[in-house]
């Protein structure tokens, strides 16, 4: 497979990712796992009911079923980037596979923006995911700049040779599912950077031209987008429609939280939808649990949410005096504890988050 292709006037041309055979194989399975990624990460951030913010309908146009138009594009734009990557010298020559490639680097740029404009209604991730934005541009410069350091300490100190990879790895495992969390974020920027380079690649080397057929192929493409948008934003609608109207309550403790207020720490708030509940620390903690919860297992759940719909509705039901929303509160305390323990020392920020939970 040659790898190297040559102007006219006998200049050497390297395609961009293709010097290296472990790069093709490294940013080929990224450029396929990217949308996977992204997909999942959004998809256990999908409101739970029609709470009228603006973040919320963001959210839903990036779910998976929202996105149904798009996935031929991102199917096409993929194999494009593939084929390049295979062998650039007898592909990049094929028009069609150069509108992939191009069509591809809009799209991943507009889930790029979309995801990032997704994470400011988690504020205390922005920082990170700004940073995990800009590592692709960073971390290569900050590797050649720490590396002769490192070397130089690892020679004089053996023991921190030892520590330092261990201390990486339990930081790995402690911040495990944050870091999937990021990569989710950013994924779609991050191949929108791999694309990029190639779609300028493509344009210098082999758009010295315009003709008819490139023409004709830039409009079918942005045709066949039009229809995925119009698409996108009418099942946004349709998906947000058909959430409930009501936020689902954690049932239980959200009757414990109707007793006595100095007792469980509740205050009336008003929620997004105009109506008022009460709400305390216990109540916020463990659906920050449950949200956690979510994330790490959605499949387990959903079929353990699905029971407790029926049980905890019932239970509720006889907490119809604050003495025995107290003893609810009471016997809650250790579960809250537990679980909201065991969540901090995953997400520190957990407590900030929650506090924000049930608020308009």
């Amino acid at each position: 497979m040659e790898e190297i292709l040559q102007t006219q006037s006998g200049e050497t041309i390297v395609p961009p990712l293709l010097d290296r055979t472990w790069k093709r194989i490294l940013f080929g399975l990224f450029i396929v796992a990217a949308p996977i990624f992204n997909f999942s990460f959004i998809e256990l951030m999908k409101p739970e009911w029609q709470d009228g913010r603006f973040i919320s309908y963001i959210y839903i146009s990036l779910l998976p079923e929202a996105s149904l138009a798009f996935f031929p594009l991102l199917l096409y734009a993929i194999l494009s980037y593939l084929l390049v990557l295979w062998d650039g010298e007898q592909f990049a020559d094929s028009l069609i596979i150069r509108l992939g490639i191009y069509g591809g680097t809009l799209l991943a740029l507009q889930y790029s923006i979309l995801s990032l404009i997704a994470t400011f209604s988690l504020s205390p991730a922005v920082l990170v995911v700004v940073l995990a934005y800009g590592a692709p541009l960073i971390l290569p410069k900050l590797y050649l700049w720490l590396k002769p350091k490192w070397d130089k300490l690892f020679e004089r100190r053996r023991l921190v040779a030892i520590l330092i990879p261990l201390i990486l790895i339990a930081l790995a495992l402690w911040g495990f599912f944050f870091v999937l969390a990021i990569i989710g974020i950013a994924a779609p920027f991050w191949a929108f950077l791999l694309a990029l380079q190639t779609t300028r690649w493509l344009l210098k080397y082999y758009e010295t031209s315009f003709s008819f057929t490139q023409g004709f192929g830039i409009l079918t493409w942005f045709s066949a987008y039009a229809f995925a948008l119009r698409f996108n934003i009418l099942k946004m609608f349709e998906l947000y429609n058909a959430l409930p109207t009501e936020p689902p309550n954690c049932y239980i403790a959200t009757a414990a939280a109707q007793g006595h207020p100095h007792f469980v720490g509740s205050q009336e708030v008003r929620l997004a939808n105009g109506k008022s509940m009460r709400v305390n620390r216990q109540l916020q903690r463990l659906k920050a649990a449950e949200i956690a919860w979510m994330g790490v297992s959605a499949p387990s759940h959903r079929r353990m949410r699905h029971l407790y719909d029926v049980i905890g509705k019932q239970l509720a039901k006889h907490i119809q005096n604050p003495i025995l929303a107290d003893v609810a509160f009471f016997l809650l305390i250790p579960v809250e504890w537990i679980s909201f323990f065991v969540l901090q020392l995953i997400v520190p920020e957990i407590q900030f988050m929650s506090e924000r939970l049930y608020r308009s």
